[in-house]
């Protein structure tokens, strides 16, 4: 994946596909369209691999890699019935965080690149989603607890019983790590705010306020 370029997934098509747009130039074109759903773009931290979720010919959206340079594709989950969406690399490169409902909620998921081998990390709370694996190896993601939302920071390796609540309740959405290591943005109410992950509480300040709404915030890193 060269400088200066995104990946994005439109509709232009009619049905979700893959887009690259280079950022400087403004030139864009279709990167990968397999039919059916083709979402979730997320390039690996080496720049060679993106994970996306396809699902033809899975009939479900299941995840797998590409090779940017090659082309080739390999499939990592393999869950009938099952929808699978928003992955995430872990910093190391070697596993990727994504959301399942294979046990009939939307939980946290890790699997290995390599391998192929997965585990649950979240359990707690009725829907957990918009997971962004940080720098510094924690997972921040939303979990919906008692009818709200929350912004969570956990350690992927002891899974939710290491979870924090660094906001307070509310409708919150689509944290992603700050390259410091500490903050989040996250959108709530369509509004963008900083987030002290090293904070309880997270004391949330609004970044800016224009007309409209904002959603969906990625930081550069």
């Amino acid at each position: 994946m060269g400088p200066g370029k995104i990946l994005y997934t439109g509709y232009v098509n009619g049905a979700p596909q893959i887009f690259e747009i280079n950022a400087d130039t403004g030139a864009r074109k279709m990167k990968w369209g397999f039919g059916g759903l083709t979402t979730g773009a997320s390039v690996s931290p080496d720049g060679s691999t993106a994970a996306i979720i396809l699902s033809k010919p899975f009939r479900n959206p299941e995840l797998c890699t590409i090779n940017l340079a090659a082309g080739t594709w390999k499939r990592l989950t393999v869950s009938p019935n099952v929808n699978e969406g928003q992955p995430a690399w872990g910093p190391d490169g070697r596993e990727i965080v994504y959301v399942s409902d294979e046990t009939r909620r939307l939980n946290l998921f890790v699997v290995n690149a390599a391998t192929k081998s997965k585990r649950r990390v979240t359990s707690t709370g009725s829907q957990n989603v918009d997971p962004d694996w940080g720098p510094d190896g924690r997972i921040a993601y939303t979990t919906k607890r008692g009818g709200d939302s929350y912004i969570a920071v956990m350690n992927p390796a002891e899974g939710d019983r290491s979870a924090r609540l660094v906001t307070a309740p509310g409708r919150w959405e689509h944290p992603s790590w700050a390259p410091d290591r500490r903050h989040v943005v996250a959108e709530c109410d369509g509004a963008l705010y900083l987030i002290d992950t090293d904070e309880d509480a997270g004391n949330p300040v609004r970044l800016f306020t224009i007309p409209g709404r904002c959603i969906t915030p990625t930081w550069n890193r």
